[in-house]
């Protein structure tokens, strides 16, 4: 299946790969690019349009207009609508299951479901006090230093060692002030009210160790689908794709496919 590499207007860089309906838009996670979805990518082109993105500030794309989750949701909206999408199924991992959340606020005429990969905790209040906590550790002399150990400890000993160094130097190589930027802009958006106005199918799949635990998941959106892998740290997405791809999958068989209200 050929893949495309295009910038739109805005500045932001994407892969476009295969056809098919529904068209599925990868939103990769905080510090991350376009692929962290390799393995969903080229899975679901057989059958899909697939879309993965650098979003705005992140990889090959340029800053956004403003550093919040809103912004970099706008600028994907501009994408989509370039590339004609519709009945988008919007694949967020980490921080891009916020800007999934709030591309389903913003325009609800472009996506028809959503799902959350090791979506990070999405109640605005702890994510305010992690910022007060991680902004200062990775300013200053040894900021490098903690930036690395906040990484580190998003993997389990079960993970794969190679793919673990490739991740966390991916990651300590965005510029800091990217990722002090993106830890604030996470602490600025109201996820839970997001997810609770979320009228669309939303799927969450959580790693051996959810961010979110199902009580506060089924309290927010009670139609939402949970579901979690066994034996993978945060970016199970690219750890056990042989569990995360079957359970989109199914999602998708048995999800609704009237569009968007």
């Amino acid at each position: 299946m050929k893949t495309v590499t295009e910038v739109d207007v805005s500045g932001v860089s994407y892969d476009t790969a295969g056809d098919g309906d529904p068209s599925m838009l990868f939103l990769h996670g905080w510090c991350c690019d376009r692929s962290f979805f390799a393995e969903q990518f080229h899975h679901f082109s057989t059958a899909h349009q697939v879309v993965a993105v650098d979003l705005p500030g992140h990889g090959e794309s340029a800053a956004p207009s403003e550093w919040t989750i809103e912004a970099l949701a706008t600028e994907v909206a501009t994408v989509a609508r370039s590339l004609d999408l519709v009945d988008i199924v919007a694949v967020g991992h980490s921080m891009g299951a916020m800007v999934a959340l709030a591309l389903s606020q913003q325009s609800p005429e472009l996506v028809s479901a959503v799902v959350m990969i090791d979506p990070p905790p999405l109640r605005q209040e702890i994510w305010k006090r992690f910022a007060a906590q991680l902004v200062p550790s990775f300013q200053g002399v040894d900021g490098a230093a903690g930036r690395r150990q906040f990484v580190e400890q998003m993997f389990l000993p079960t993970d794969d060692a190679h793919r673990r160094t490739h991740i966390v130097e991916t990651i300590c190589a965005v510029r800091n002030e990217v990722a002090i930027r993106m830890v604030n802009a996470m602490a600025e958006f109201d996820s839970t009210a997001a997810l609770r106005a979320c009228d669309v199918p939303v799927l969450t799949i959580g790693s051996a160790v959810p961010p979110n635990d199902s009580a506060f998941l089924r309290e927010t959106n009670p139609a939402i689908t949970i579901g979690q892998t066994v034996g993978s740290g945060h970016f199970n997405q690219l750890e056990v794709p042989e569990q995360v791809n079957p359970m989109i999958e199914r999602f998708l068989s048995v999800t609704p496919r009237d569009g968007p209200a």
